[in-house]
C-alpha cells in the first residue's frame, strides 16, 4: 500500500483550484498503474475528518503531533518491497515535493499469526 501524506495545514491555505493543480499530473499517473495492471484499488481522501478513541471524538485534528496528515491511498502489485519503494518514487506530488509516500505490506491475518 502506497499512503499520501502530507502537511495539512499547508494544504488547508491553499485556494482548492490550486491545490488539485497538479492533479492531472497524478491522474495520469494512477491511470498508467492501472493500465500496466499494478494498481488495485485507491482513492484520494477528504483533508477533515474525526479521529476516534475510547475516551473521545477529535474532529478536524490535529490527529498527531506534527501537521501531517493522510490524504489518500494506492494499493499496487509490486515484485518486492523494493519494487513497491522505486514505484512510490515515480508519484508525481513525492516528486514535486508536495506529499511523501508510506509504503507498507498489507498483511493478511494468517501472516500475522505466523509472525508471532
Amino acid at each position: 500500500m502506497l499512503i499520501v501524506r502530507a502537511d495539512l495545514e499547508k494544504l488547508r491555505k491553499i485556494p482548492e483550484e490550486e491545490r488539485y493543480a497538479d492533479w492531472p499530473d497524478m491522474l495520469g499517473w494512477v491511470k498508467s498503474l492501472a493500465d500496466s495492471g499494478i494498481r488495485i484499488e485507491g482513492a484520494p481522501l477528504s483533508i477533515s475528518g474525526s479521529l476516534v478513541s475510547k475516551n473521545e471524538v477529535r474532529s478536524d485534528g490535529p490527529f498527531i503531533e506534527s501537521k501531517e496528515g493522510i490524504l489518500g491511498y494506492d494499493v499496487i502489485y509490486a515484485e518486492n518491497f523494493e519494487d513497491a519503494v522505486a514505484i512510490a518514487k515515480t508519484c508525481p506530488m513525492v516528486m514535486q515535493g508536495l506529499a511523501i509516500r508510506d509504503v507498507r505490506q498489507l498483511l493478511s491475518p494468517l501472516t500475522v499469526h505466523s509472525i508471532d
